[in-house]
C-alpha cells in the first residue's frame, strides 16, 4: 500500500522520529503529492525574537510578524545543526534574552491542573533545524512547495481591498488561517482550506510531552494548546496569528486572534508535502497509526 491510499485523516508515522502526522489532503490546490499536518504540537516557541538593533519600534521589542522572515520558519525547513543565518539585516535569534517566556493567562482556569502548567527555557537558537528529527530518505521525499503568505500591515496604513500576499519556497511550514478553514477573506492569498479540516475538531491539537519539558509518559489532561499559523494578525502590523481552541468550553472550532511574535509560550504545529507514492504498512497499529516505510537514512 502506499501514502495516496491513505484517506483524508488517516494517521501515519515517520519511524525515525516516531511523530505521528495526519493526512490533510492529495493533491492539494497549489501543493503537489500528499500534504501532511503534524498530530500535535511538536514543540513551544517563539515566532520570531525581539530585534534589538532594528529601527522600527515593533520589531525592535516584538520580533517579526511576516512569516518569511521568522526564526520559526528557518528552524523547520532546515535539516541543519547551525541554522540560524540573519533573514534580513537587523534578524536575531531566538536566545533567552531575546524572547518573551510569558504564561498564557488561560492556564489560570481551573480546568487546568498545576502540572500542566509549563517550566523551562524555551529558547531554540541551540536546536537542531526540525528536518533533523526524520530519516533521510523522509527529507529527500519532501515536495518543495511555492507557499503564500500574506505580508503584514504597515505602521499607520489603512489597507483596503484583497490581501497582499508573497511567495517563498519551502518543504515545511506552519500553516495559514484560511488552511484550517478560517479567515475565508484570505482566500487565494494564503491558500485554501486542506479537506483534514473540513472537521473542525481536527484544528484540536495538544503538546507531545518533549515539547512542554515533561516525561515520555505524562498526560496532559486532555487539553488543547494555542499554536502558531503563518498568517499575519488582521491589521496589525506587529502580531502573528495563533489558533485559539477553547478546549476548555467545548468549543472545537475555536477562532483566530494574534500574539506577539516574540512571545514563546506558542504552539508549533508544521504542515509538509510528500511525494504520494511512498510505501506505507498494510495495516495500522493497535492506536490506528500507519507506518511509513522507508529506509534506515
Amino acid at each position: 500500500m502506499i501514502l495516496k491510499d491513505l484517506p483524508v485523516g488517516t494517521k501515519v508515522r515517520e519511524p525515525q522520529s516516531s511523530l505521528a502526522f495526519l493526512v490533510a489532503d492529495h493533491n492539494h490546490i497549489a501543493y503537489s503529492g500528499t500534504s501532511l499536518v503534524t498530530d500535535c504540537a511538536v514543540k513551544l516557541a517563539s515566532f520570531d525574537a525581539a530585534e534589538a538593533d532594528n529601527p522600527e519600534k515593533d520589531q525592535q521589542e516584538y520580533g517579526n510578524n511576516f512569516y518569511p522572515l521568522s526564526n520559526i520558519h528557518q528552524w523547520l525547513k532546515t535539516n541543519e545543526t547551525n541554522w540560524f543565518k540573519p533573514a534580513h539585516q537587523f534578524d536575531a535569534s531566538p536566545v533567552l534574552k531575546n524572547i518573551d517566556q510569558g504564561r498564557q493567562d488561560f492556564y489560570d482556569f481551573p480546568f487546568y491542573s498545576t502540572e500542566a502548567k509549563f517550566t523551562g527555557n524555551f529558547s531554540y537558537n541551540n536546536e537542531p533545524g526540525f528536518l533533523t528529527w526524520f530519516t533521510r530518505e523522509f527529507v529527500d521525499s519532501l515536495c518543495e512547495v511555492n507557499v503564500q503568505c500574506c505580508v503584514p500591515a504597515v505602521p499607520g496604513e489603512r489597507r483596503q481591498g484583497p490581501a497582499t500576499s508573497a511567495y517563498f519556497k519551502s518543504r515545511v511550514f506552519l500553516l495559514s488561517a484560511p488552511e484550517i478553514g478560517l479567515e475565508h477573506s484570505k482566500n487565494s492569498a494564503e491558500g485554501f482550506r486542506f479537506s483534514l479540516f473540513n472537521d473542525g475538531r481536527m484544528r484540536v491539537v495538544a503538546p507531545i510531552p518533549a515539547a512542554v519539558g515533561q516525561p515520555a509518559d505524562y498526560v496532559y489532561d486532555d487539553c488543547s494548546l494555542f499554536y502558531w499559523l503563518r498568517t499575519p494578525a488582521p491589521g496589525s502590523s506587529d502580531a502573528a496569528m495563533i489558533y485559539n481552541a477553547e478546549h476548555r468550553n467545548g468549543d472545537t472550532n475555536g477562532s483566530p486572534t494574534g500574539r506577539l511574535p516574540a512571545r514563546a509560550i506558542c504552539g508549533v504545529r508544521p504542515a509538509l508535502n510528500i511525494e504520494s507514492g511512498l510505501s506505507v504498512s498494510d495495516e495500522p497499529d493497535m492506536y490506528g497509526v500507519y507506518s511509513l516505510i522507508l529506509g534506515v537514512g
